[in-house]
């Protein structure tokens, strides 16, 4: 539980009294065993000492440790970041675009916010797939490989980018899809966003890798499940697609001046770790996973969501990753949203994610049995008290795809309004709307607003758990184009 007073603490004290005392099922996924940096405060340094060299050459200790990576995740090429996946997509888009000027990309809908934000800054067109989307459990769905190769006849696109793996764990058959696509489209470049996968290649017990697939270029947080602290990333190369010297010169232009040099380490403190040690380390998660999820089971009224559960026709999911349990709570009588917030007011208890229907439970490699019996404890305790209400419904909008009236680029800040939230029926968002998290838009800019999508939204105004990125945060207003469309 958390202090009353905790907002007259400073964010130092609270790190130091309050986060470490939480039970967290969610990123960071960090290895107790990894080497650390002691003192943090007299061991930071900057680029001025120039005897280890510069991270954005790279050269000195920073070209060994890239290459040292490259080797440990299967890449020809190896970068580091310190501004998250967010940074690294804008590095890798912004030297697609002066690799390919006016490029064409199909992607998934389910992208993030930072894919969008790059793809408009630098005049990258986009087409999407259609959205697959769980109606029970409101999650995205990987697109089929019959749909990818569909949409690649149809568009002709210079990019594929996907989402691999997604949010909750899903996969599609990476190797498969990237055999298909090179058939049909030889020079494609294949970018995976692989922000929840930067664990994947030390394990065998874990779906298959993007270098390992054989796409061109992969970015990572390696924050995430990775092993490293907050913030960082990694971009890998593989193959003779990309331009290295301009991905290079990206990087050097979007890259700080002044990195952390103790993040710098935890990625490569986590990638030695995970290099020796890695089957061991994942299989330890796998097993503890399989632990919970058992005993969540049995818990009245609450289901475990499984590989099996997830795999329709209509959709391309092949694998899971097993190190995240998905639990369906729609049947308790209580959402997502308070099942998580009484985890984490009333046991300090923090899940990765949760909604209407479900919480998400990420297994990190800090976690550990007694962690996993207080958690299991405070579930099944909150889940028997629920009181049999009626629950409101919120179903996850239709998300047409090819609803996009403009194009990123083409919209003039100067023909904007902004309008109720109950009025923008049929009208052009100005603006895209972002849930967070994870941070990928349920409104695009440039797509027509339905009437499900206004309700969703509407549904949402008294959750005080939902965040979301948009001009408004209270979801009152809504930014459109003032030009009205025929209905």
């Amino acid at each position: 539980m958390l202090s009353k007073n905790i907002k007259e603490l400073s964010l130092t004290d609270i790190l130091n009294q309050v986060t470490r005392k939480t039970i967290r099922w969610c990123t960071p996924s960090l290895i107790p065993s990894a080497s650390k940096i002691i003192d943090p405060y007299s061991s930071d340094i900057s680029i001025s000492y120039h005897a280890l060299g510069y991270p954005s050459d790279p050269s000195g200790i920073f070209l060994r440790v890239y290459e040292e990576a490259a080797k440990a995740y299967s890449s020809d090429f190896t970068l580091f970041s310190v501004n998250g996946t967010s940074g690294s997509n804008f590095i890798v888009l912004r030297a697609l675009s002066k690799q390919i000027p006016n490029a064409r990309i199909l992607a998934q809908r389910n992208i993030h916010q930072s894919f969008l934000a790059a793809c408009e800054d630098y005049n990258l067109e986009l087409k999407f797939l259609p959205a697959h989307i769980d109606k029970n459990l409101l999650i995205f769905k990987p697109n089929s490989i019959n749909e990818y190769l569909k949409f690649l006849e149809k568009y002709n696109p210079d990019v594929l980018f996907l989402t691999n793996p997604t949010y909750e764990g899903l996969c599609l058959d990476l190797r498969t899809l990237v055999q298909k696509v090179r058939e049909v489209k030889p020079n494609i470049i294949i970018f995976v966003d692989e922000a929840w996968g930067a664990h994947l290649n030390f394990s065998d017990g874990l779906p298959t890798s993007a270098m390992e697939a054989g796409v061109d270029i992969c970015t990572q947080s390696t924050h995430k499940q990775g092993g490293a602290l907050q913030q960082t990333s990694m971009i890998h190369v593989k193959g003779h697609r990309i331009n290295k010297q301009i991905l290079l010169n990206s990087y050097r232009h979007l890259y700080t001046t002044s990195p952390s040099f103790i993040l710098l380490a935890s990625m490569d403190s986590a990638r030695l770790e995970l290099q020796k040690r890695g089957k061991i380390l994942i299989g330890n998660v796998l097993d503890l996973s399989n632990f919970m999820k058992e005993k969540i089971k049995k818990i009245q009224d609450v289901r475990v969501v499984e590989l099996t559960d997830l795999k329709t026709r209509d959709s391309g999911v092949f694998d899971k990753d097993q190190t995240k349990i998905i639990v369906d709570v729609s049947q308790t009588g209580l959402s997502g949203y308070r099942v998580a917030k009484e985890l984490e007011e009333k046991y300090g208890i923090i899940v990765e994610s949760r909604n209407f229907n479900m919480i998400l439970f990420l297994v990190p490699f800090q976690s550990n049995l007694i962690d996993a019996q207080i958690t299991l404890d405070a579930l099944k305790e909150i889940i028997s008290n629920a009181k049999m209400v009626r629950r409101i419904q919120v179903p996850y909008p239709e998300i047409n795809s090819n609803s996009q009236i403009y194009s990123l680029q083409s919209l003039d800040q100067n023909s904007f309004e902004l309008i109720d939230m109950q009025d923008a029926k049929n009208r052009i968002s100005a603006e895209s709307i972002v849930p967070y998290p994870p941070g990928i838009p349920v409104t695009i800019k440039g797509e027509i607003i339905s009437p499900r999508i206004i309700e969703y939204y509407l549904n949402f105004r008294n959750i005080s758990e939902f965040k979301v990125n948009a001009t408004d945060l209270t979801l009152n207003k809504i930014l459109v184009v003032k030009q009205r469309i025929l209905c």
